[in-house]
């Protein structure tokens, strides 16, 4: 909430007359706000997730600049569907946010089982990435999706 403030204001220090009961009272009331969901996350999970995220989304950001910049490069955008491991709760929630967050991909439906996810250029790359996404938003949660070993911490 500061950051936003900060992004609106600017280095205006005298702002933070207001702006720091506001930031302060939008934190609470987003804190209020939450669902009741019990999570934690994985210390070494909470490590490595951070650099692999900034890196996905340097090379996304980079294709979809590139694709922007270059007609020779076609876009093929789709609607791609795949099944979710990720129990119900707040890494499934972390991991629809993270995919939007990602340049190149947009969630645009979530069912109990399944996701569907636009993305602007299809190949089977695609649903390799959205796998990768989900195995290290599980590790982040401290949680093992079927078909994966357990790591010992």
């Amino acid at each position: 909430m500061a950051l936003v403030w900060l992004g609106l204001n600017g280095t205006d220090w005298s702002s933070w007359i207001v702006g720091g009961p506001v930031v302060i009272a939008a934190a609470w009331i987003s804190v209020k706000l939450l669902p009741d969901i019990p999570w934690h996350w994985s210390l070494g999970g909470a490590i490595a997730f951070p650099g692999w995220f900034l890196r996905e989304s340097l090379r996304g950001g980079w294709d979809v600049a590139w694709r922007a910049l270059s007609p020779k490069l076609a876009l093929s955008p789709a609607i791609v569907c795949v099944p979710l491991h990720l129990p119900p709760g707040a890494a499934r929630l972390f991991f629809c946010s993270t995919i939007s967050l990602l340049p190149g991909t947009a969630v645009v439906a979530i069912t109990e089982k399944s996701l569907c996810v636009h993305a602007l250029d299809y190949s089977p790359r695609v649903e390799k990435e959205l796998r990768e996404l989900e195995s290290r938003v599980a590790a982040l949660f401290g949680l093992v999706l079927p078909g994966q070993k357990e790591v010992a911490a």
